[in-house]
């Protein structure tokens, strides 16, 4: 690791301190100055090239996450979905992409899925979603590199069926 991929990293293992208002406000700092980032740097030019889906860039078994690159094309939609038990923050670095917001309603005939709004994220742009929160993300640029900070790997989530996906009875918001 070198340069500013070296310096988040730091900066989140010096900042973490649990699930608190303090931890997400400075690692939301940390990545907004990542997603910042020069991309001539050597690394995230060579996410830029490949363009690959998804790039572990550093997990941290003592403090529990784990920093992922994320490269989504054009068009991606992402259906509404929540991390279970997990949290997640997204930070773009490149491109734009839309992020829309839900809140789940149980009702006398079932569940309900109700937005709460849409907004675009652009470089530099930070997201934080706790456990249980629900959003989707589409990608409105030709490609979107995002940086995305987990509290773990989401497919245990998925397989202890903790992770939803959800269906909305309609079509995705654009602003």
């Amino acid at each position: 690791m070198t340069n500013s991929l070296r310096q988040c990293v730091e900066a989140l293992k010096a900042n973490w301190q649990g699930l608190d208002t303090s931890s997400i406000v400075r690692c939301r700092e940390a990545l907004g100055k990542l997603a910042a980032s020069n991309s001539n740097e050597a690394w995230l030019a060579d996410l830029h090239s490949r363009q690959e889906p998804s790039v572990e860039l550093y997990r941290d078994e003592g403090k529990g996450f784990i920093l992922l690159a994320h490269v989504e094309p054009r068009g991606l939609y992402r259906p509404p979905h929540n991390h279970g038990n997990g949290w997640v923050f997204y930070a773009v670095q490149h491109g734009e992409v839309e992020m829309s917001t839900y809140g789940l309603l149980n009702q006398d005939d079932g569940e309900q899925l109700v937005s709460r709004g849409c907004y675009q994220m652009k470089p530099g742009d930070c997201s934080a979603f706790l456990p249980g929160d629900i959003h989707d993300t589409h990608c409105l640029s030709e490609y979107v590199l995002m940086f995305r900070l987990t509290s773990c790997d989401f497919s245990e989530e998925k397989r202890e069926g903790r992770l939803r996906v959800f269906s909305p009875s309609f079509e995705p918001i654009s602003v």
